[in-house]
């Protein structure tokens, strides 16, 4: 099964944005800790989304995907362990943003979920566009 990515890339955004615009129209004096655990939940939902298929990629093919990320980069050879590892980072800096800029800032911290759910949504699609390539490239070996 192909996968188009630009096709599945604009369903979760419409979908992201969709439930944010829901949220937000509930109530037309949503305060800002409101926002904040919306943008939190659309945060983790790109998290979630970036590393099933990271684990996805790594597991089917793995000499195509080399992690970058130092901390992680050993565990090339284990998915479910470089996965496991660095959903612990992402919870924990979800957690430290969430805590200590989220009282003070909320808005800020809002911004920074938003962001970071941006550029997670970006590697899902990565993700998946060289999935397909990779899966192209196998029916196009076999003999």
């Amino acid at each position: 099964m192909r996968v188009k990515i630009t096709s599945s890339l604009a369903v979760c955004l419409v979908l992201m944005l969709s439930f944010v615009r829901a949220a937000a129209g509930q109530d037309a004096d949503v305060r800002p800790q409101q926002r904040l655990k919306i943008s939190a939940l659309v945060w983790s939902a790109a998290v979630a989304a970036d590393h099933v298929t990271t684990f996805q990629f790594r597991t089917k093919y793995p000499a195509l995907l080399h992690e970058e990320n130092p901390l992680v980069r050993g565990l090339e050879n284990h998915p479910a362990w470089m996965v496991g590892v660095n959903t612990a980072i992402d919870a924990a800096t979800g957690w430290a943003v969430y805590r200590f800029l989220g009282d003070r800032h909320p808005r800020l911290a809002t911004l920074a979920f938003y962001g970071a759910a941006a550029y997670r949504g970006y590697l899902s699609a990565h993700n998946l566009g060289m999935m397909n390539k990779a899966q192209a490239l196998t029916r196009t070996n076999r003999p």
